[in-house]
């Protein structure tokens, strides 16, 4: 990149850039909002000095640059002409200003054109540092694990009454519009029996998608064993749906303090008893009913008898399992499951360590953090959720309820499962060794 201060030297500019004959009264306000009273006693193409010490031009609102500027310029000269419009590009509402500026320039000497072109990439370049600066600022300051990672207690939900359902659902309301509020947005939600639902894409694509969470919902009830009528969640779940992923990304940050790679489809946030699911629309429609299904079945877990979490391979490995038995049984080819069951299988057959899956953590170490290695743990613990409930569905229901209620989820297995984890595994291994 081409440094101003050669631009500088091409233009010469003008030697009136130094001490000033005599100290000059300014007054001028500070980008951040202090307003500075003094005097000015030298300046140059970058800033000025004073009593008040240096100030660089950049720092001051865009109208009080043009305004001291000038006072100290010499009209005649092109090039100052042209570094005022290069400061005011990097000064907060400087744009018009600084196009002012370059004209004045041109006018005088059209030969300055080259410097202009030099000021305008110089200013592109500045913000593009203070942008990926900020981002970084921000990338410490945000979330960046999964919410499923968080530790909650296993107190009992409090069943609510009808009415305390419905005044549930109208402070989530309100939650819902303040959030998109601040992305700029006020969409009216599709409400049916346990969701509200914010489509930032086609109405009617929204209802679809909100009479599939609502069959989800339904599945759910009947695999853990809940009357098709028992409220779910508090009030009901919000679900946000956006088809711009900067929009997705932006109520990430400014709503759950989340940062989110632009890898991520889906994510679910739990507040208290409240749950918030985001989503964006990705053009692989496969891939977001996957990522849809599966972070529903994180919020129903959470409100699911306690929010206490199962282990991460049962934890991930039952919303894995829903998601392919909804998508793969559906109008959808499910070439996500298919790859991730293949990957499960030759993983199995291979004589890897499958015990290894079971130890998987949400916050181990490196080599122990779910989803662990080539993210073995999407492939390996659905099918595990699978044989569980293939064999025992009601053993499996009532492991989950004592592992909510407390208890430890190995205790669990050998009391309420009634297989030890040692000959589940074993069950496990020779199941998927000749069964696909």
């Amino acid at each position: 990149m081409l440094k101003w201060g050669a631009i500088l030297a091409v233009m010469s500019l003008p030697a009136a850039a130094g001490e000033l004959p005599k100290p000059l009264p300014v007054r001028f306000q500070l980008a951040d909002g202090v307003r500075v009273t003094g005097t000015m006693s030298a300046w140059d193409a970058d800033g000025f000095d004073g009593t008040f010490g240096r100030r660089l031009w950049v720092e001051l609102v865009a109208d009080d640059v043009w305004k001291l500027y000038r006072l100290v310029i010499d009209p005649a000269e092109a090039g100052q002409w042209v570094n005022l419009g290069r400061v005011l590009l990097q000064t907060a509402d400087g744009v018009s200003w600084a196009e002012r500026a370059f004209r004045r320039a041109v006018d005088l000497d059209s030969s300055v054109a080259p410097g202009i072109d030099a000021a305008r990439r110089e200013a592109a370049e500045v913000a593009r540092v203070a942008r990926e600066r900020a981002e970084a600022i921000a990338a410490e300051r945000l979330k960046t694990g999964t919410p499923e990672a968080d530790a909650w207690p296993a107190d009992p939900w409090p069943t609510l009454t009808a009415d305390e359902q419905d005044a549930a659902t109208e402070v989530l309301k309100t939650d819902a519009g303040e959030m998109l509020g601040r992305a700029g947005l006020l969409i009216e939600p599709i409400e049916t029996p346990d969701f509200l639902v914010y489509g930032d894409i086609e109405r009617l694509e929204a209802a679809r998608w909100a009479i599939r969470l609502d069959a989800v919902a339904a599945r759910l009830r009947r695999l853990m064993r809940l009357a098709e009528d028992r409220p779910i969640f508090w009030g009901k779940a919000v679900v946000f749906i956006f088809g711009d992923q900067d929009r997705f990304r932006l109520l990430e940050v400014e709503s759950f303090g989340q940062l989110v790679s632009r890898q991520r489809v889906g994510i679910c946030h739990l507040e208290g008893p409240k749950v918030f699911m985001n989503f964006f629309r990705a053009e692989d429609q496969e891939l977001f009913f996957t990522n849809l299904v599966h972070e529903l079945v994180h919020g129903f877990m959470h409100r699911y008898h306690t929010p206490r979490r199962l282990p991460a391979w049962a934890n991930e490995g039952l919303a894995e399992y829903v998601a392919a038995a909804v998508v793969g049984g559906g109008s959808f080819e499910s070439t996500i499951h298919e790859a991730r069951r293949r990957q499960g299988l030759s993983f199995i057959r291979s004589g890897a360590p499958v015990e290894a899956v079971l130890d998987l953590a949400y916050n181990g170490d490196p080599a122990g953090t779910w989803p662990g290695p080539g993210g073995i743990g999407e492939a390996v613990s659905p099918l595990l959720i699978e044989l569980m409930i293939g064999q025992q569905p009601q053993r499996f229901v009532g492991w989950v309820q004592a592992v909510k209620a407390g208890k430890e989820w190995e205790v669990a297995l050998a009391e309420e499962f009634g297989v030890p984890r040692a000959r589940l595994l074993d069950t496990f291994v020779r199941y998927y060794k000749v069964n696909d």
